[in-house]
C-alpha cells in the first residue's frame, strides 16, 4: 500500500494500516513550501486580535501561524477549523480550543458552519494555502462577512523520478489531499490513468476525489468522513468485502 504524504505526516495512518496487516511504503507527492510573502503574513498575524473570526483550514496553517505569533490571542476571538486534526493543531500548538467545527470536513461546510453561528457580517481572518479552493473564502464573502485571506505557505509538488516504478510494485494507492493528487498525475505524465489501471485508488475525502475525477482518475475507496480513522475502516471494509 502506497501513503502519499510525508512519514512524519502519515505516522498514525500508516501505523493503523500496519497493525491491519498492510505493507506500507510512504512516498511524500508534495512538501510545505514557504508563504509567498512573509511581510503579509506576518502582519495578518500580529493584527489577529482585531478580527472576530480566525479560521484555519490545515494543520499546516496552524503550524505558519503559531510560528510567528508573538502573543497569546485575544479571550473572545473565534476559531474555526476544517477538522479534527487541524482542531488538534490548535489545541496543541495555540492552547485553545477551536469554537466551530463542522461534521462534513470541507471548505464549504466550513463555510457554512460559520455562517450559521455569525448571522451579521463579522470580520474573518482566514489562514489557508497559496493554492487553497476558494469555496470557503467565497461563500463567507457571499454571506456578508469581511474576509481577509492570507497565505500561510505554498503547496510544492515533489514527486520522486522512481514514482512510476513504486506504483508498478503497489496495489493501492492512497490520497489525502487534492494537491497530492496533481502530483501524482503529473509525476506519472503522459497517461496517468492508464499507468494507474488495475490499482486500486483510495481517497480521504469527496474533495480529493472530485479533483481526482477531474484528472481522469478512477477511485475506488471514499470514507464517510475526511479523518485518517474512517480512512483506515473504509479500505478495511473494501478487503473484508471482497473476500470469498
Amino acid at each position: 500500500m502506497l501513503v502519499t504524504r510525508a512519514p512524519d505526516q502519515s505516522a498514525d495512518f500508516a501505523r493503523l494500516l500496519e497493525e491491519h496487516g498492510a505493507q506500507v511504503t510512504s512516498i511524500p507527492l508534495i512538501r510545505i513550501g514557504p508563504s509567498p510573502d512573509e511581510r503579509v503574513l506576518q502582519k495578518a498575524i500580529d493584527t489577529a486580535d482585531a478580527y472576530e473570526w480566525l479560521v484555519f483550514t490545515s494543520a499546516a496553517g496552524v503550524d505558519a501561524f503559531a510560528q510567528r505569533l508573538q502573543r497569546p490571542l485575544k479571550k473572545d476571538l473565534r476559531i474555526a477549523v476544517v477538522g479534527p486534526a487541524t482542531g488538534d493543531a490548535v489545541l496543541n500548538r495555540l492552547d485553545v480550543h477551536p469554537t466551530v467545527m463542522p461534521a462534513q470536513y470541507s471548505g464549504s461546510a466550513l463555510a457554512d458552519a460559520i455562517n450559521r453561528q455569525a448571522r451579521t457580517p463579522q470580520s474573518v481572518l482566514l489562514i489557508a494555502a497559496h493554492d487553497a479552493s476558494p469555496v470557503l473564502a467565497a461563500k463567507l464573502r457571499n454571506a456578508g462577512h469581511r474576509v481577509n485571506k492570507v497565505d500561510a505557505y505554498t503547496t510544492v509538488e515533489a514527486p520522486p523520478p522512481d514514482l512510476e516504478d513504486a506504483i508498478s510494485k503497489t496495489d493501492v494507492v492512497t490520497l489525502a489531499s487534492p494537491s497530492a493528487v496533481r502530483a501524482l498525475v503529473n509525476g506519472l505524465g503522459g497517461d496517468a490513468s492508464a499507468k494507474l489501471r488495475g490499482k486500486l485508488l483510495a481517497c480521504i475525502g469527496r474533495v480529493t476525489l472530485f479533483e481526482a475525477r477531474e484528472r481522469g482518475l478512477h477511485v475506488e475507496i471514499v470514507p464517510d468522513a475526511a479523518t485518517i480513522p474512517s480512512f483506515v475502516d473504509a479500505l478495511c471494509r473494501y478487503y473484508t468485502t471482497q473476500q470469498p
